[in-house]
């Protein structure tokens, strides 16, 4: 299966495959976490302190070789509930696609979502920096263009 074309088939804006040590890692980005702004810091299991240590989410990761780094992209209308509704589509199409993964052969995946989901931790919690993870693979993440871009990715072996 060609990973990219089937997550732009999907409705994906964006997708690209690369290392997972391309990753950076910023452990100091859990205080986001500690802050309770999602409202699912010691709340839900997926999220800190439960999901672990900002360490120990980042040795989870680096198990996989490789990551599917997926993208939609939505004009920004500064609504919050718009803002859950797109990470909720954003995370219902990440899992349909892991979902593909695995029924392609590739059973074990592990998915960081846009904010948490399910059983699945969000990109924050595991304290990935989302402007170099688009950087190196080659989308824009921060740009004054109007546009909501909201990130998950699937990790996996090779």
């Amino acid at each position: 299966m060609d990973l990219v074309k089937e997550a732009i088939f999907l409705g994906f804006s964006g997708a690209a495959v690369m290392d997972t040590t391309q990753l950076v890692f910023v452990p100091e980005y859990r205080m986001f976490c500690e802050e309770n702004l999602c409202g699912c810091y010691n709340v839900n299991p997926a999220c800190p302190p439960e999901s672990g240590t900002a360490e120990e989410m980042k040795q989870r990761a680096l198990q996989y070789e490789k990551t599917l780094v997926l993208q939609t992209m939505q004009e920004d209308t500064h609504d919050p509930t718009q803002y859950k509704k797109d990470k909720l589509l954003q995370n219902k199409m990440t899992e349909e696609l892991a979902e593909k993964m695995k029924a392609d052969g590739k059973t074990d995946v592990l998915i960081m979502s846009a904010g948490p989901y399910k059983h699945n931790s969000c990109m924050s919690a595991y304290c990935v920096d989302a402007q170099k993870m688009a950087d190196a693979a080659g989308m824009l993440c921060w740009t004054d263009d109007g546009m909501v871009r909201y990130f998950s990715q699937i990790l996996f072996h090779e």
